[in-house]
């Protein structure tokens, strides 16, 4: 060969070389462009570099091997996925002198021929003499070369063709191969290629040796089953029944106090025959005893009778649950509907809603109210489908999923079973979870689920599924179609005071032994005063501090007058109030996250600069393209508004949201973006008792926007005074009591020009 550039082609795990022919299959672009240039410029000849580390997807192009084998493309056979097949044949050895990545992202190498090495004829013929006699000597015991390779170096004198041939054929691992790319010394290589054949003969007469003593031990283990079978019938002649037998007896005593499909039962039989003449010392014996356990302990065919008298299952509901009547309508649908059809499938209900309203409690009255039985999971976190569909029984410590667990935990085909946190499922390469639920929640298939440890077709769908979860849009577009989703929406002030007297007061004092005298004023105290919250869990918390104190002290209070200051220390929250000053360029958003309505202050900032646009506020995508497109509305309409654009050109505009550390994102703060930048412009302060929310579109059109309930009551609690909100979701109030709309104005907008109007 002589000094040429060269595009370097990267090997991983397979090693060429001279002399050699090797198999490759291309896939990527990158490698694709390489044999282009080798073909149209180097008459296809490539330089192959070999990677310690396989993973490396772009190597460092100052750690690249000072040697690389020289190959040229046989032949190259496109298929038709795209992938490129090819045949290269090993040319010689060539050192790398310098590197580079050129403007096709390919890596090219301007190499030169390996210099040339003397020998001692004596010393070649004898070490030749070594390496064929060790290479017949490896053939005779080993299965792993053939006699394919004596043919291939018959006749073949030069030393170094003779070590890269026999190199080849070798079964040593990757990392040995490259050594021998590095040594162009062809004496070294050849006393190389000796010293790894003899290590390999000593490991193949090693594995021979202990196949040897494995065969011999397995006609060892085969007699003894033999003895046993025999010791066996000779107990049995004498009355004699060993731990094994006793166990079979008692199983098949459990197999027939129990119904099973004739499918369940044939497959129970069959495992039983296993179990029966598997040796006690196999550890297949454990795993057949587990699968048993598994299958006679099932639920296959036993059921609870549901309640079907509508009053009192309502009764029932409305005892634990104050509101949600969207949940409870469902059930007694379900109720009504099944006395007049006989295969009336269970619903599968998904109840979303920010923390603390009552959707775990609530599943757990729906089993108390129709008389079934109540399990529940958690998938919150879960990130391997193994543990929704059970794992394959070949792989150690395998189990059924957590379907298949919680129904054999309540014994019953027909449980309420509750799925929580199910917008908080995870994937990785372990599996996705919600794909793997689809079987389970789908109506129409789980009829016929089949859970991998199992390996047997379950019906579910007489299992009633309720899922809960905090975030609507979490949930996996395939996996939300197959639920039917009922929002539950935040308890306003009134229902707070509802829960706490009526459900969470009289709980406790059942619970203490104690009975405490709350006024509605030391009620409104505590929410106001010690909950930020869209639930009543916190209330929840600080009504049972109170008892718990309360009976610390041997009830030595006077309940009628309790200073709550005394048990829960002072306010964590104050009663939040407008500002007396109104502020240029700061306008109150109304915001939703999962848990609730918030009211959000936007300010912004106006100095010299070239025209960017600065957002803060731990932001999204989707509310910063909101940004771009007020700023574009006002630009498009700077005549109507009377301002000049070209202030957007010599400044730069800072919009921050403030409380920076809470993550935020959605189209609905667009108006308020444009109503803060108008007032920053045009220098007009806005009302501090004002606050808005809508999408906002080039044209001007103020579009519709989520959680309305949460927002509105959000301002009220905040002492809003006045709100915009789209005319679009003026259906979407009522579901707020008319009492909390009298204490706000509320104005709907069609089009921006109308708040525009209305402030400037």
């Amino acid at each position: 060969m002589v000094e040429t550039n060269l595009p370097i082609f990267f090997l991983r795990d397979i090693v060429l070389l001279p002399y050699n022919e090797l198999r490759i299959e291309v896939s990527t672009d990158i490698e694709k462009r390489i044999l282009d240039v080798s073909e149209k410029r180097h008459d296809n000849h490539i330089l192959f570099v070999n990677l310690t580390d396989a993973l490396e997807e772009k190597p460092n192009i100052r750690k690249l091997p000072k040697m690389g084998i020289l190959g040229k493309v046989k032949t190259k056979l496109e298929l038709p996925n795209g992938v490129i097949r090819l045949v290269v044949m090993g040319i010689d050895r060539a050192e790398i002198i310098n590197c580079i990545e050129n403007d096709e992202n390919i890596y090219e190498a301007f190499v030169i021929p390996t210099k040339e090495y003397d020998y001692n004829e004596l010393e070649a013929n004898a070490l030749k003499r070594i390496l064929f006699k060790d290479l017949n000597d490896y053939i005779e015991i080993s299965s792993y070369i053939s006699n394919n390779v004596l043919g291939r170096i018959s006749g073949i004198n030069g030393l170094g063709r003779l070590s890269d041939i026999i190199v080849s054929e070798l079964p040593i691992d990757y990392m040995q191969k490259i050594k021998y790319i590095d040594m162009p010394n062809p004496m070294n290589r050849i006393k190389l290629v000796i010293e790894d054949l003899n290590r390999e003969m000593e490991t193949v007469k090693l594995e021979n040796e202990i196949e040897e003593n494995l065969k011999n031990k397995l006609d060892e283990e085969q007699k003894n089953y033999i003895l046993k079978e025999k010791i066996k019938l000779i107990k049995e002649e004498i009355n004699e029944v060993d731990i094994k037998d006793n166990d079979i007896e008692k199983l098949v005593s459990k197999i027939n106090k129990n119904n099973y499909p004739d499918y369940v039962y044939d497959r129970i039989m069959e495992e039983m025959n296993r179990y029966e003449l598997t040796s006690p010392t196999s550890p297949e014996l454990s795993i057949i005893r587990n699968y048993i356990d598994w299958l006679i302990s099932l639920p296959w065919n036993n059921y609870t009778k549901d309640k079907s008298n509508i009053d009192d299952v309502m009764g029932k509901l409305n005892n634990t649950h104050f509101g949600l009547e969207s949940v409870k309508e469902r059930i007694i649908e379900y109720i009504a509907v099944g006395k007049k059809i006989k295969n009336n499938k269970s619903p599968i209900l998904c109840l979303i809603g920010p923390p603390g309203v009552g959707k775990t409690t609530m599943a757990k009255s729906i089993a108390h109210a129709l008389g079934r039985k109540f399990v529940k999971i958690s998938v919150g976190g879960v990130h391997d489908e193994g543990e929704i569909v059970g794992h394959r029984r070949t792989y150690m410590g395998a189990s059924p999923g957590k379907i298949i667990q919680g129904l054999k935990r309540v014994r019953v085909n027909n449980p309420v079973f509750l799925i929580d946190e199910i917008d908080k499922l995870t994937k990785d390469y372990k599996g996705d979870p919600a794909s793997a639920l689809l079987d389970v929640l789908d109506r129409e298939q789980n009829g016929m689920f089949c859970d991998n440890y199992v390996e047997l077709e379950y019906d579910l769908s007489n299992v009633m599924f309720i899922l809960t979860g905090n975030d609507e849009l979490a949930i996996p577009d395939a996996l939300r179609d197959r639920l039917e989703i009922i929002n539950l929406s935040s308890y306003t002030l009134a229902e707070k005071e509802i829960i706490a007297s009526n459900y969470i007061i009289p709980k406790l004092e059942k619970d203490y032994g104690i009975k405490l005298n709350f006024s509605t004023t030391n009620i409104k105290n505590i929410i106001f005063n010690y909950t930020r919250e869209s639930g009543v869990r916190q209330l929840e918390r600080c009504l049972d501090k109170i008892f718990r104190k309360v009976l610390i002290n041997n009830g030595d209070v006077d309940t009628k007058n309790i200073n709550i200051k005394e048990y829960l220390g002072n306010y964590k929250y104050r009663e939040i109030a407008n500002e007396k000053e109104s502020y240029i360029g700061v306008v109150n958003a109304l915001g939703y996250t999962p848990y609730g309505g918030c009211v959000q202050k936007i300010s912004s900032l106006m100095y010299s600069g070239d025209g960017k646009l600065i957002f803060t506020g731990m932001l999204g995508d989707v509310i910063k393209e909101s940004g771009y497109v007020a700023v574009s509305y006002i630009k498009g309409n700077d005549k109507i508004m009377d301002i000049d654009s070209k202030i957007f050109g010599i400044n730069d505009f800072h919009i921050h949201f403030e409380n920076g550390g809470i993550p935020k994102d959605g189209p609905s703060a667009g108006v308020a973006v444009i109503t803060a930048l108008l007032s920053l412009i045009k220098k007009v302060p806005i009302d501090s008792s004002i606050s808005m929310t809508g999408e906002i579109t080039l044209r001007g059109k103020v579009l519709p926007v989520g959680g309305i309930k949460e927002k509105v009551l959000a301002a009220i609690n905040n002492n809003i005074k006045t709100i915009y909100i789209p005319i679009d979701n003026k259906e979407d109030l009522k579901d707020i009591p008319r009492e909390l709309l009298k204490s706000i104005k509320i104005k709907y907008i069609n089009n921006y020009l109308e708040i525009y109007n209305d402030l400037f």
